[in-house]
């Protein structure tokens, strides 16, 4: 599978419609203290490694200004998280949080199943294999019927979401889902799925993978190389 940045899902998110924190993605500490200024408030820094756990690793800092931005980015940009390298770091809005959820797309292979599976869970933050089964709820979707709104808003119906929430958390889901598909996903999540203490509703964090096969589709990703696999991707698809 192709893995992407949390900036490059995010991107992709936002392009259906779900809301992502302000933010920009910075290669030099002085790009990050312009960004920080841009936003105008405290700011997490966040390291664009294809790794999870990457704040408790240290890929994940905040700063209250423009100035702690460089100097956090300057830590960052070069180190290594869990043996990756930080080449780039995004720098986004710190957001108050009030509650946190987890909405998640995958491919179920299994011969009783062989269609996407959409979860959603009131408890985010946290792996979706160490949540209780009574906080998640998941469908089965059927690729000729599709997912529609009205299912996302059953799943959250199901968790006991609040009502003024149902709407926006509902499109978060439809939207997420809405880019596994079209992009070919054989993994998407937002996690967590944030509710800040003003009552917005943001992707404050996502992980994505597409299959190999269909990276080709999809150029301006700027994939050359499957990322679990040595050989070049155009060496692989286009080769005779």
């Amino acid at each position: 599978m192709a893995r992407l940045y949390e900036y490059q899902g995010k991107q992709l998110l936002k392009g259906a419609k779900v809301p992502i924190p302000q933010g920009e993605v910075a290669t030099t500490p002085q790009e990050a203290a312009k960004i920080a200024e841009k936003i105008g408030k405290p700011v997490a820094i966040k390291a664009q490694v294809w790794a999870g756990g990457r704040g408790k690793a240290g890929g994940i800092r905040f700063a209250q200004n423009p100035q702690e931005a460089e100097k956090v980015a300057r830590d960052l940009l070069g180190s290594e998280i869990k043996n990756l390298k930080v080449e780039k770091v995004l720098v986004e809005e710190k957001l108050d949080i009030d509650k946190e959820y987890y909405v998640g797309v995958i491919i179920d292979a299994s011969r009783e199943v062989r269609a996407p599976v959409v979860m959603f869970s009131t408890e985010g933050g946290m792996d979706i294999e160490s949540v209780p089964p009574g906080k998640i709820a998941q469908m089965n979707v059927d690729v000729l019927r599709g997912f529609r709104l009205y299912d996302a808003l059953n799943l959250t119906v199901r968790l006991k979401v609040p009502t003024q929430f149902l709407p926006t958390i509902a499109q978060a889901i439809m939207g997420l889902y809405q880019t596994f598909k079209g992009y070919n996903c054989r993994t998407a999540e937002i996690n967590p799925l944030v509710l800040t203490k003003g009552g917005k509703i943001l992707a404050g964090d996502c992980r994505m993978a597409i299959d190999d096969s269909s990276v080709f589709r999809h150029p301006e990703l700027g994939i050359d190389v499957a990322r679990e696999s040595p050989t070049p991707l155009r060496e692989r698809v286009y080769r005779p």
